[in-house]
């Protein structure tokens, strides 16, 4: 039976000579060793380093990767397949988690970029109100935001409530929807929108009352409610047209959001 040398092996399947020695180090394979000191290699070698790198490409690990060829009886290795869907199942969501943060920061990034003490008019699309119990029993912390709840009066405008949101769209994509069914939650057809920059991640209020002259200055009727969400901060606020040399670039800026609704 033909034998094939490491650097004949390395060659055909495309793995490292250090894998090689390192999957003979584990006890995977075992290759015979000559007298020379060479390593030759069987064709049955070959075919178990192709299985060795067929289970490799789905994830598992070198110790599963040894039970399964060497140890596994056919109700094990069943049982070893479903763990490793249900692992890598696990590993999907937390992907997806991911990209919903980094799509969503995306997206706060073009909105401070395109609005930042700019206005525009879009609506405010469905969040679900949640508290803290019902974010420990979905496991959902780091996918919430906090909102504050402003009322419009005549003098300067007054917060009347903070509250966890978590997005609708957010809850369709990872499954949530049955359990948020019936939930109280906010969405406004048509609002004020704006970025603004601050010292702190609570908009002041006179940056609301900007808001609200600008919208009466457009001649739109406000709802008489004002909604302001922490967006993201930064060490310095690069829309300065100039920062100052000396200036205390460990005092951080946040960018804030506010939504002012519309009477439709």
């Amino acid at each position: 039976m033909k034998q094939y040398t490491i650097g004949d092996v390395s060659k055909r399947l495309g793995i490292s000579r250090d894998s090689l020695r390192f999957y003979e180090k584990k006890g995977i394979i075992a290759p015979q060793k000559l007298a020379n000191g060479y390593r030759c290699y069987s064709y049955e070698d070959t075919r178990k380093l192709l299985d060795i790198m067929f289970y490799r490409r789905l994830n598992f690990s070198i110790e599963d990767i040894n039970r399964i060829l060497h140890q596994s009886s056919f109700g094990s290795y069943y049982t070893m397949i479903q763990e490793k869907i249900a692992e890598e199942e696990r590993e999907v969501e937390r992907h997806q988690r991911s990209l919903i943060h980094l799509k969503y920061l995306t997206q706060l990034y073009k909105n401070i970029d395109d609005y930042l003490n700019d206005y525009d008019i879009r609506p405010l699309r469905r969040y679900y109100k949640v508290d803290e119990s019902l974010i420990d029993k979905l496991a959902v912390h780091d996918l919430c935001y906090i909102y504050q709840e402003y009322q419009l009066r005549e003098g300067m405008p007054g917060q009347v409530d903070e509250y966890y949101l978590f997005a609708a769209d957010t809850a369709a994509i990872i499954g949530l929807e049955e359990q948020l069914s019936g939930r109280l939650f906010i969405q406004h057809e048509r609002c004020v929108y704006t970025v603004i920059a601050s010292a702190s991640r609570i908009p002041d209020t006179r940056s609301i009352m900007k808001a609200v002259c600008w919208a009466r200055d457009q001649g739109y009727k406000l709802e008489g409610t004002a909604y302001g969400g922490f967006l993201l901060s930064c060490a310095v606020d690069e829309m300065q047209t100039a920062v100052p040399e000396e200036a205390d670039v460990s005092q951080p800026v946040y960018y804030i959001e506010l939504y002012l609704p519309l009477k439709e």
